[in-house]
């Protein structure tokens, strides 16, 4: 029995310090890349990539960052939508990227409520909830993102619960910022919810775009997207915050 239980001893040991190490080693090469420090706040291990672990950095001044990190912690890479997790995975990331999102929004919920006041109706793509006195949730999206993409999936089922308010930050490049406009542009003409989320599923996908869509004006998407990560409390997408 004492061999045992200093064998497991032993291992626990070993975990601890093979961990140590990786922790050390990424608030290392994050300071070094960024000059800036963080903690860990979720770390698991990857089904799709041998040895990689997903982590949530969290920065000194609670902001969140979603990375890839290699075995040994040194080395990282954002995430991207040409990388291809296992279901699994994908599932596990969603949720831990949300749970983080929602922890960081209830320390910054009073400044999150007076950001999204100063936006006008028109900012906001609204889809009803299927019942009364609903909560609503406001959610930060981008059309070329896979992961809005994905919580778009099921926006049906998420409209038995709840208001949704969309609202256009992309991080993409520009396809991604007249995709957003035309979404608003058509929206504004839609009468249900049928019709909008019709229109959503058409841009949130790799459509080509014609030349004439091309010359959208995207005053309006760029305005919201520099309000909304110039505040300094939104870094990503998707980002959902839920009113009161």
């Amino acid at each position: 029995m004492k061999k045992i239980a200093l064998r497991l001893l032993c291992v626990a040991g070993l975990f601890s310090f093979a961990f140590g190490n990786f922790e050390t080693n990424f608030k290392k090469s994050i300071k070094e890349l960024a000059n800036i420090d963080v903690e860990i706040q979720v770390k698991k291990q990857l089904k799709s990539f041998n040895g990689e672990y997903f982590v949530i950095g969290r920065t000194t001044s609670g902001d969140i960052f979603p990375v890839i990190v290699s075995k040994d912690g040194k080395h990282f890479i954002g995430l991207s939508s040409v990388m291809n997790f296992s279901k699994d995975d994908s599932k596990m990331i969603m949720e831990e990227i949300n749970r983080a999102g929602e922890a960081k929004m209830k320390a910054d919920a009073k400044e999150l409520k007076k950001l999204f006041s100063g936006f006008k109706e028109s900012d906001f793509v609204t889809l009803r909830g299927e019942g009364e006195n609903l909560p609503t949730k406001i959610v930060v999206t981008d059309p070329d993102c896979p992961y809005c993409r994905k919580h778009m999936e099921s926006v049906e089922s998420q409209l038995k619960d709840t208001n949704i308010k969309l609202i256009f930050a992309p991080v993409h490049d520009e396809n991604a910022f007249i995709k957003a406009q035309l979404i608003l542009n058509a929206c504004a003409k839609a009468k249900d919810n049928a019709k909008k989320i019709a229109i959503l599923r058409k841009y949130y996908s790799d459509i080509k775009l014609s030349e004439k869509e091309k010359k959208t004006d995207i005053t309006q998407v760029k305005f919201t997207a520099e309000k909304i990560f110039g505040n300094g409390l939104i870094n990503g997408v998707p980002f959902i915050f839920e009113l009161d």
